[in-house]
């Protein structure tokens, strides 16, 4: 997939939403991805064309190979799937491709969302920045569960998630 970040991320802008099981996308910006055409006046979003289950990813020798480096957006459906993509411009048209976009259709809800680190085909980081669904960091527990359930093979051996990892020192964020 090559690497899914390019310009700095601002991420979770404010406060993170109230403490929940799933989060909906907040309202501003919902607003403003209509206004963007990443998202309808029906509340449907557009479907990021480079998302992929973090399953097939494995299966498909993206993650575990040693050649596959970055940073990309990820989602947790609220059935547990990790949803993996690029970020920047990938929609039709040239169109952003923020976290809704991963998993598209009317009103996505997520348990987690945020940024992740593979280095040398391995996960090496994820955090909770997602300016979209502003999730709450008591849901990262949550997530680490997720994600190690696909393996401990798949994780760098500096594997570090949430608070003051690399990922977050190289773009100047923590989980909020």
């Amino acid at each position: 997939m090559g690497s899914g970040y390019s310009g700095m991320y601002h991420g979770t802008h404010g406060s993170s939403q109230r403490y929940a099981s799933s989060y909906k996308v907040c309202k501003d910006m919902k607003k403003y991805d209509i206004s963007r055409g990443i998202c309808s006046e029906k509340d449907v979003y557009i479907k990021n064309p480079t998302a992929k289950n973090i399953k097939s990813m494995i299966n498909g020798n993206y993650i575990g190979n040693k050649n596959t480096n970055g940073i990309f957006v990820y989602a947790i459906t609220t059935k547990g799937d990790i949803i993996v993509g690029k970020r920047n411009g990938n929609g039709k048209d040239g169109l952003a491709t923020p976290h809704p976009t991963l998993i598209g259709g009317k009103n996505p809800k997520v348990k987690m969302a945020g940024m992740l680190e593979i280095a040398g085909g391995k996960i090496k980081s994820f955090n909770n920045e997602s300016g979209h669904f502003k999730p709450n960091k008591k849901s990262m527990p949550t997530a680490k569960k997720i994600f190690e359930e696909l393996g401990k093979n798949l994780f760098h051996k500096k594997y570090n998630w949430g608070v003051k990892n690399e990922l977050n020192k190289y773009m100047g964020l923590h989980a909020r």
